[in-house]
């Protein structure tokens, strides 16, 4: 299954004569010009003896067997295609929501796809260590392939005969777009169902071929295709950020992940945001 990588021959290089030369820290940072996520993320696909890539070591060393096998950390919950729904309610996430309540989409509802974390992810993705689906040993991932393909393709005539106004999918809850062929799925999905709506993240960058092919088909759909590009330098992505002080002017924080709302009682979910699909500006999540 070819996952894409920015990582050049002579960067890996780079790297290895650096951590064994023993440069850490901001120097070892700058000198390779990654983020501390990729540089550790890295280290540990090389092999490289463990260190401390920046003052939170163990937020970056950890979980070192998934990271190395490229996989979840917690295998047991990484299923082949069943009899259960592969797109699952949006209400099922306590972020999601049920069903759009503004904009374009209002009134849509809301389904969401989780893959398995890192199997499907580039190497080079900042958060390939640190990744979200750490702190998610409940939930359901689904194995990439043709088999997932061809339930999906079953799923979603299902979900546009039940929806005839309009549904959305959220890609990913983890996971990504693994393959050529799967961003193909996606568009020849669009084509299929004018009224099918899309939106989520991904890791991998317009440098590698498959980010270059979720860009084109952004900018041919964004108003119907909002995938943003994780880490990207500028045009439609996220970041992530330490704490909530840490956001730059260019960007607005995802409403979800405000402690200050939630203290104050309101309960923001994709469904009444939709800031995800409409805001030009930069999505800034926390890192978890």
């Amino acid at each position: 299954m070819p996952r894409g990588s920015t990582w050049a021959p002579e960067e890996d290089e780079k790297l290895r004569q650096l951590w064994l030369g023993g440069v850490r820290g901001k120097a070892l940072i700058e000198a390779m010009g990654k983020t501390p996520g990729q540089i550790a993320g890295r280290a540990m696909h090389l092999h490289l003896p463990a260190g401390r890539i920046d003052g939170q070591a163990r937020r970056y060393q950890s979980p070192t067997n998934a990271v190395r096998e490229a996989r979840s950390q917690f295998p047991r919950r990484v299923r082949d295609v069943d009899d259960q729904p592969l797109l699952k309610e949006g209400s099922q996430q306590r972020k999601i929501g049920q069903r759009v309540l503004k904009g374009a989409w209002k009134g849509m509802r809301i389904y969401t796809l989780t893959l398995e974390e890192r199997a499907t992810c580039p190497d080079d993705c900042a958060m390939f260590v640190g990744c979200y689906g750490n702190n998610m040993s409940r939930a359901v991932r689904y194995r990439a392939g043709p088999a997932l393909e061809a339930k999906l393709a079953i799923e979603l005539a299902e979900l546009a005969r039940i929806n005839p106004r309009g549904f959305v999918v959220r890609l990913h809850i983890l996971g990504d777009f693994y393959s050529l062929a799967y961003v193909d799925f996606w568009r020849r999905a669009l084509d299929q169902y004018p009224f099918l709506r899309i939106f989520g993240y991904t890791a991998y960058q317009s440098t590698s071929p498959i980010g270059a092919e979720i860009v084109r088909l952004r900018r041919a759909n964004w108003d119907r295709f909002a995938v943003r590009t994780s880490g990207a330098p500028s045009g439609k992505r996220a970041i992530v950020i330490e704490h909530e002080n840490d956001k730059p002017s260019y960007a607005v924080i995802c409403p979800a992940e405000r402690e200050d709302l939630w203290r104050r009682g309101k309960t923001i979910t994709c469904a009444s945001c939709a800031l995800c699909w409409t805001t030009p500006k930069t999505i800034a999540f926390l890192r978890h």
